[in-house]
């Protein structure tokens, strides 16, 4: 799943680099299409064998005449109008399920930074509003997802992984019974809004108003949610997708006859009588069009560029886990000794601050250069730019030589 190529492509100084990419088999045209155009060779030789070798000569002119019928005809079916149309639909539609996959380490990166630590019970709320989520994004693309379907076939399966509790799984296999299988992601979602409610009420934020902070990305976790199911629960329609196959399956019947050769002594190559090089081509194309469509309809399956979502979700475990150790045990967490060793560094701090000409202060439109940035300083008076040399000489500008500067500019 989600073959990834980037790396092939990314030295455009190459001759042609993406000539490179022709030659892969995981992911590619060749290993969607081999069946259809081995068939349609198969069929176009067989064609042509039973002409020549088979068929009476009035057999033949009706089969010449069949050819010559689908030949004139065979360019006005408008397969480039309805795959070009399908394909466009099809993508957008693809591209806009991508951007509705919600994330959780916000939500609980959030739900970290807000929490008071001091609290006795502070690290099993956040332990519980990580899983609540985590198990919200599980559930949801459970439900599109068929890998992860696969992977965790019931909730006993959930159960087991640690995502779930036995009296949450008999809450949900009632949802499941009353609302369906698509309404339990949503139901764990309210439990997450709960449950900051609740710690909002035991004091478990810096503040209140950090709580009700926390409440938004939850409801945007939540509709990112909604939104998925709903791409999934109303697909494109199939009336479409079968207007377009038949479409081009019509095609690959029509020019099998309307492409044969009659005059088979008069050809100059012997291949071109029994193997559709040019005929072939044009269909190949048509059906590659046609294979992507069908590969971007459900980008939640099997197939080598379907979305990953088993990855995916083995990454948002992992984030969290990271999340609460970092939270929890302070553990990865080198801040208080780069606090300590910042001289050692590129950005170290500065001992001294260069002397200024005072002169250049109090010329209009000066500048100069401090700590490798710009002040600028008009107009000011003699005793206003002393004041401001001194501040600069301690490395520090307070907010009053800053309202003079911006005054004066």
């Amino acid at each position: 799943m989600g073959v990834n190529y980037v790396e092939d492509v990314a030295n455009v100084k190459k001759f042609c680099p993406t000539y490179s990419l022709l030659f892969k088999w995981q992911g590619s045209i060749y290993k969607l299409l081999w069946r259809e155009v081995l068939v349609y060779f198969l069929v176009y030789v067989f064609l042509g064998v039973l002409y020549r070798f088979v068929l009476d000569e009035e057999a033949k002119a009706i089969f010449e005449m069949v050819a010559l019928c689908c030949e004139k005809y065979c360019n006005s079916i408008p397969v480039v109008l309805m795959l070009g149309f399908f394909t466009g639909t099809v993508m957008q539609r693809w591209w806009a399920v991508y951007n509705a996959i919600p994330g959780v380490s916000k939500i609980i990166a959030l739900a970290t930074f807000y929490l008071n630590k001091s609290q006795a019970d502070t690290s099993k709320w956040l332990r519980t509003l990580t899983r609540y989520i985590l198990l919200a994004w599980m559930l949801g693309m459970r439900n599109t997802c068929q890998p992860l379907r696969n992977k965790f076939p019931d909730l006993e399966s959930i159960e087991e992984a640690g995502l779930l509790l036995k009296h949450e799984k008999e809450i949900l296999y009632q949802v499941e019974a009353q609302d369906g299988a698509s309404k339990m992601c949503l139901t764990v979602t309210n439990w997450a809004l709960l449950l900051i409610k609740e710690g909002r009420d035991a004091g478990y934020f810096e503040s209140a108003s950090d709580a009700n902070r926390l409440f938004d990305p939850v409801f945007a976790f939540k509709k990112s949610l909604s939104s998925v199911l709903k791409f999934q629960s109303t697909p494109i329609p199939l009336s479409f997708i079968q207007a377009v196959t038949l479409m081009v399956n019509i095609f690959a019947v029509v020019s099998l006859m309307g492409k044969q050769f009659f005059d088979f002594n008069r050809k100059l190559l012997v291949v071109d009588c029994y193997l559709p090089i040019l005929p072939a081509m044009q269909y190949l194309a048509y059906v590659s069009w046609l294979r992507l469509g069908e590969v971007s309809v459900n980008p939640f399956g099997d197939d080598d560029d379907d979305f990953d979502i088993i990855a995916l979700f083995d990454n948002h475990i992992k984030r969290a886990s990271d999340i609460l150790l970092l939270f929890e045990l302070g553990l990865h967490s080198p801040t208080k000794e780069s606090l300590e060793l910042t001289q050692d560094t590129l950005f170290k701090e500065v001992s001294s601050i260069p002397m200024l000409e005072l002169e250049a202060l109090k010329l209009k439109g000066s500048k100069a250069n401090i700590l490798g940035g710009e002040i600028w300083r008009v107009d000011a008076e003699p005793a206003e730019s002393t004041h401001l040399l001194e501040g600069l000489k301690m490395g520090v500008v307070t907010a009053f030589e800053e309202d003079i500067v911006n005054e004066k500019e």
